[in-house]
């Protein structure tokens, strides 16, 4: 964490247009052990892209990615397309909209969409940070951590990846009935008997300030067709 990164945060979440129901949201820069004590300063990462994996293990979920690099006008951050899991800041309130969902237990792939939709949806808006102000060890396999995949298997005494993928394929149909896969409507999880993906949907899916439709719209993406359109106010800093 940079000195001060607390209140320079708040300062640059005040400054956005949508305060107070503005998320500041990027994906931080890395850092490895022994660097010299973190001061921050480069330029926020702008989530303005996404495409829908082709992985056999994701289903074809949406991945989100970084757009270009630009500035808006000065003295206000520019909003974005996308949360980032790893780093979103907002007021509590956030959390009363938008509670983590406690029925997507060790999602990683789909968490990113899901967030984004269910805070736009809810009347939040997202915003890119102008200054990065703290950063992240990716690479904790280095230091002997276990990645995400694996301690899945170690809660329930099955080491290696397999049982994660197994409990994945099941929990990311959640995801993709909230984003309008057509592969993942109420009949056809009926016909898998995966109902209960379907758990208490009702408090943690879509809001109802804005709608679904109108955020595929905002974000140019065809789920229809499994495409991530161009999204030109993102990449170009132009909506305040």
């Amino acid at each position: 964490f940079a000195p001060e990164w607390d209140r320079l945060y708040i300062e640059e979440v005040k400054a956005a247009k949508s305060y107070p129901k503005a998320i500041l949201s990027s994906y931080p820069p890395g850092f490895n052990e022994g660097d010299p004590p973190y001061q921050g300063g480069s330029t926020g990462t702008r989530l303005c892209t996404c495409t829908f994996s082709d992985s056999d293990v994701e289903h074809k979920i949406l991945r989100i990615n970084t757009g270009n690099s630009c500035h808006g006008p000065d003295g206000a951050p520019t909003q974005i397309a996308y949360i980032a899991a790893g780093f979103f800041f907002a007021r509590g309130e956030f959390l009363v909209d938008v509670p983590f969902d406690p029925f997507l237990p060790w999602c990683f792939m789909g968490e990113e969409i899901a967030l984004s939709l269910r805070a736009w949806t809810h009347g939040w808006d997202i915003y890119a940070p102008r200054k990065n102000l703290i950063a992240h060890q990716y690479r904790p396999g280095r230091m002997g951590l276990p990645k995400f995949w694996e301690n899945t298997g170690r809660v329930f005494g099955r080491p290696g990846p397999g049982f994660n993928t197994k409990l994945q394929t099941i929990t990311i149909q959640r995801i993709k009935y909230m984003v309008g896969y057509t592969e993942s409507t109420q009949e056809e999880l009926q016909k898998h008997d995966w109902n209960v993906v379907l758990t208490d949907f009702e408090h943690y899916g879509p809001g109802d300030v804005r709608s679904m439709k109108e955020f595929l719209e905002h974000t140019s993406i065809d789920v229809k067709n499994y495409r991530c359109g161009h999204i030109g106010w993102c990449n170009d800093c132009s909506l305040p």
